[in-house]
């Protein structure tokens, strides 16, 4: 039986891995292994797959870089795993002094942390162990990108799951022979690396799997049904999705403006209170404490105890900075406007590739909640095949 060998990170990437490696698993079409990287491991052990980790490929020569990692990992604080943390930075640092020597791999380190890595090295060693005969990584930049890299350099073809708009990775994605295929969200995504030079053939519209909850026709009258049940049906009802912004960007550097995103909020609030029949829900962050909100009947804190799917299928529009919680309640059917400004808008140009219905300075935001919170929703998409299964079509073409 062929095997085939999935890598992803955890959050948002081990989700859009799951479903497809389950999926691929259960047809008997070839023996599974997950490459879980840092957080992804509980999930793919959760979901009866077959883990492989970084801690697993270590050898007697590893000692220094061990050693190394240990310490590294130390100063990162409570870790969920110490050796596999260990394992991960010291065999990830050790790939970097290999390739641009001890004093300029640490600078580099003291200066991005992990964004310093590509184990290209490493990784080739774990395919040579494994011996895949397809590689399945999603978009990440640093062990799934060397995945990727080190498949190629070993005649081993490769599969890449994108999950957004690839706007940072397309220095990489987009490049010749860099994956067999790459299987993206939309239309614009893939015109996107095509006008990368990437060629028709090898990029494909599959749409994300880690979002197929949300074509779920059972989720989507689950919406129906809180809707009904909250008394909405004849109302505007729009969501804020809470975040922060830094006064840095952490890669670019870029100042950021930290007031942007209560600022955003006071201006929903204050159309919100001005329409008899608008409804207001803000949605916090995990962790974070509730931002401030008047005492009023219709400004509803949806918290994460609210399950999000049904939540964005009962709601007319989401607000949004870059939240990819305007992106699911865009695929869910509600409208979507953009606040511009964040430091992050540039990986996130949400209606550059069809999804946001506008995209518009703070001080004309009004105006385009009065325009499309009165648009109603779009159908939302619960036809056609789900993303996991068009990505395990293309898994299934080279098996």
């Amino acid at each position: 039986m062929k095997k085939v060998l999935f890598v992803c990170y955890g959050s948002g990437h081990v989700r859009m891995v799951l479903p497809v490696a389950q999926r691929l698993q259960a047809a008997g079409l070839a023996q599974v292994q997950v490459l879980g990287l840092t957080t992804a491991a509980a999930d793919v052990r959760a979901a009866g797959l077959s883990l492989l980790q970084f801690k697993d490929f270590v050898e007697a020569a590893d000692a220094k870089a061990m050693e190394h990692g240990r310490s590294l990992a130390a100063a990162m604080g409570e870790v969920a795993d110490v050796e596999e943390t260990a394992a991960y930075l010291g065999l990830s640092h050790a790939d970097l002094e290999s390739e641009v020597g001890v004093p300029e791999a640490a600078r580099r380190y003291a200066r991005d942390g992990r964004q310093a890595f590509l184990p290209r090295r490493t990784l080739g060693r774990i395919l040579r162990q494994v011996r895949p005969d397809l590689v399945v990584a999603t978009n990440s930049p640093r062990a799934e990108r060397a995945a990727v890299e080190a498949a190629r350099t070993l005649g081993i073809p490769a599969v890449c799951i994108v999950d957004l708009f690839a706007i940072d990775e397309v220095r990489w994605i987009g490049q010749a022979g860099y994956a067999d295929r790459i299987c993206v969200l939309n239309d614009a995504v893939r015109d996107f690396l095509l006008a990368a030079r990437r060629l028709p053939g090898e990029v494909v519209v599959t749409g994300n799997p880690a979002f197929d909850v949300l074509r779920d026709a059972a989720v989507a009258a689950q919406g129906a049904g809180l809707r009904r049940a909250r008394g909405w049906d004849r109302k505007r009802v729009l969501l804020w999705p809470a975040q922060v912004e830094p006064a840095l960007h952490p890669f670019s550097g870029v100042a950021g403006d930290t007031s942007l995103p209560a600022r955003a909020l006071q201006a929903v609030v204050d159309w919100t209170l001005l329409q008899r029949d608008a409804i207001l829900c803000v949605r916090p962050r995990a962790g974070q404490p509730l931002p401030a909100l008047p005492d009023h009947p219709r400004i509803v804190v949806t918290g994460q105890d609210w399950p999000l799917p049904p939540l964005l299928h009962a709601v007319d529009l989401v607000v949004t900075l870059t939240s990819t919680v305007g992106l699911e309640g865009h695929l869910a059917g509600a409208r979507l406007v953009q606040v511009l400004g964040s430091v992050f808008e540039q990986a996130m140009p949400l209606q550059r590739f069809g999804i946001a219905d506008v995209a518009v300075p703070l001080e004309q935001l009004s105006q385009s909640l009065d325009t499309w919170s009165r648009a109603g929703r779009r159908p939302a998409a619960t036809a056609g095949p789900a993303a996991a299964d068009a990505v395990l079509a293309e898994i299934a073409g080279f098996l």
